[in-house]
């Protein structure tokens, strides 16, 4: 019952962070400044749907669909109001490598995931691949985690941070 209880708090007290986390990542491909890792450059886009969650207000929740969602109005406005992401459709890719997902910030789940698996004649070996290639995947947005971690962690970074989401979603609804 302990471990149990533990894992309840850890995960009400660090909640918050899969939609920061989501929403820091989106925001940089946006900007198109994305990390590096291993000096191998991540292409990522954004896909629809995309949805958005606020702490309060009367619209606490904002689901956008279709390949312009991110550019959209909407989403500009959502990410001007401090909302942040709580689930996106991502297209990474890696060299020669295609993924695309859904990453649920909440929870960490991916979803509807597309991996890059050769054709191979081998069932154990295709399934050995599908691993491999869902595993790496894992790795690369943990990794991805890792590197934004400590910027999350400090206060007065993390709070100029935010600050500059809500400027970017007022300065894309006014080009928009």
């Amino acid at each position: 019952m302990a471990g149990e209880l533990m894992a309840l708090e850890a995960m009400e007290r660090y909640s918050p962070l899969g939609p920061d986390f989501l929403t820091w990542l989106c925001i940089r491909i946006i900007e198109g400044e994305m990390p590096t890792l291993d000096n191998i450059p991540l292409e990522f886009t954004i896909k629809g749907p995309i949805t958005l969650e606020g702490s309060g207000g009367e619209a606490t929740k904002v689901t956008l669909a279709g390949e312009e969602a991110p550019g959209s109005p909407e989403f500009c406005s959502a990410l001007s109001e401090g909302k942040k992401l709580i689930r996106a459709r991502l297209v990474l890719v890696e060299g020669a490598d295609e993924y695309e997902f859904t990453l649920n910030g909440e929870t960490f789940d991916f979803g509807s995931v597309k991996i890059p698996v050769p054709k191979v004649p081998d069932l154990d070996q295709y399934l050995s691949d599908r691993v491999a290639a869902f595993q790496h995947l894992a790795e690369i947005i943990d990794r991805l985690y890792e590197a934004w971690l400590p910027l999350r962690l400090t206060p007065d970074e993390w709070k100029k941070e935010t600050a500059a989401w809500r400027r970017l979603g007022k300065r894309l609804n006014q080009n928009g």
